[in-house]
């Protein structure tokens, strides 16, 4: 017995708690009675700057790929990526490949060689002629003689043109380092900085071979310089966004290794097309927001969050946006058109909100400018939504001249 009297109290005390619960939410929700009051919204005078954020990643504007003129191997190597450089600054050494002059000269033997077989088929052809028109010979001779001649012919022009190439890629080489022809296959080539900057790559070590940018299309590249005191941001304009973008806007960009500073920038290019980007259904339109000064603290490779100011408006009177209300035309059919019939505020009069009509300007994410229909100081209800919805069944009442309107935001 004493058992089922425990049980029997545990009970009693947790259905007590559960009531007492639900009691308590019932009188926190309230039901019309015990309303939260709401805290008046004053109109105020400041800045409202209509933005347009994106984010991208910081660059170098300029950076140049540093290659060498002449195939061989990298004999020194006297910058590392990070390091400054100037202008002439030597970077690195080249020793020409041996292979090139024996390539060079091995083909012009071949030509000499194939200009000899070439005088030996021609001389044998006219001795075999000579032959068949006195009967010693016969005509399959003469035709084996011809189609010698002809092979002699063709691979003569072929050596010849090999030659050629070679010879015209050893002469752009050599006129790549201003050195003599051929001169320069035996000596070494130094490899000098173009410009002032900082090594941002470096993908060669000593001792590997190189192949010529005047031989070949890519070349293989030996450093990357960059210049750090021109960065730029490349970001992604939506085209919902594009219409307001346009160069020479004034821009804001912050970087989260530099909390609470904002660096200077301009809207320099709006790329006329734009195109669909991996794993997006949305168009997009690169942009390019240059820095505005040399900052060592921003890095290649950041990044970067970009406010594009599209429009700003200084003291100047604004309320949040939610305080004020807009109201659209409906159709016939009640529903909402993109005409606004007017914009309202609930004003704080004595105990009671009191509608009033508003004509406003600039808007941003946050603010709504307040031309006409209020004063600073004066107090507003800060949810013109839910004024709205209390008093116009959700949505939708008869306007002064009787047009049914709704509202939205």
């Amino acid at each position: 017995m004493p058992k089922k009297r425990k049980k029997r109290k545990r009970w009693i005390l947790l259905i007590t708690l559960i009531l007492a619960v639900a009691v308590g939410a019932n009188m926190v929700r309230g039901n019309g009675d015990h309303e939260v009051p709401i805290e008046p919204q004053p109109v105020e005078r400041g800045t409202i700057v209509r933005r347009l954020a994106e984010s991208g990643t910081i660059e170098m504007d300029r950076t140049v790929e540093i290659k060498s003129q002449v195939a061989g191997r990298i004999m020194r190597l006297f910058a590392d990526v990070g390091d400054s450089v100037s202008a002439g600054d030597l970077l690195a050494v080249i020793e020409p490949d041996p292979n090139k002059a024996l390539q060079l000269s091995g083909k012009r033997a071949s030509v000499t060689l194939a200009e000899m077989e070439l005088a030996e088929q021609r001389r044998l052809l006219e001795q075999k002629r000579i032959n068949h028109a006195e009967g010693i010979v016969a005509q399959e001779e003469i035709n084996r003689a011809e189609y010698l001649y002809v092979l002699a012919v063709n691979r003569l022009s072929q050596q010849r043109l090999e030659l050629q190439i070679l010879e015209r890629e050893v002469r752009a080489q050599a006129r790549a380092v201003q050195a003599v022809q051929d001169s320069f296959l035996l000596e070494d080539y130094e490899i000098v900085s173009p410009m002032d900057g900082i090594v941002t790559d470096r993908p060669v070590e000593e001792g590997e071979l190189v192949i010529s940018a005047v031989a070949t299309n890519m070349g293989t590249i030996l450093f990357k310089v960059g210049d750090p005191n021109r960065l730029i941001v490349k970001v992604q304009i939506s085209e919902i966004d594009i219409g307001d973008a346009r160069a020479g806007l004034e821009a804001e960009i912050t970087v989260d290794a530099l909390p609470g500073r904002a660096f200077p920038g301009v809207l320099r290019r709006v790329a006329p097309t734009g195109g669909i980007g991996q794993g997006s259904a949305v168009v997009s339109f690169e942009a390019e927001v240059e820095v505005i000064g040399a900052f060592r603290e921003l890095r290649h490779g950041m990044t970067a969050d970009v406010d594009v100011i599209i429009d700003r408006v200084e003291d100047t009177l604004y309320l949040p946006i939610e305080a004020v209300a807009e109201v659209f035309q409906l159709d016939e059919d009640g529903e909402e058109t993109d005409l606004i019939e007017r914009r309202l505020v609930y004003v704080k009069e004595g105990e009671e909100w009191v509608e009033r009509e508003v004509v406003t300007g600039l808007e941003s994410n946050t603010r709504i400018e307040i031309l006409e229909g209020l004063e600073e100081g004066d107090e507003v209800h800060s949810d013109a939504r839910t004024e709205w919805d209390q008093r116009s069944g959700r949505g939708t009442e008869e306007n002064a001249v009787g047009g049914p309107v709704g509202i939205r935001f």
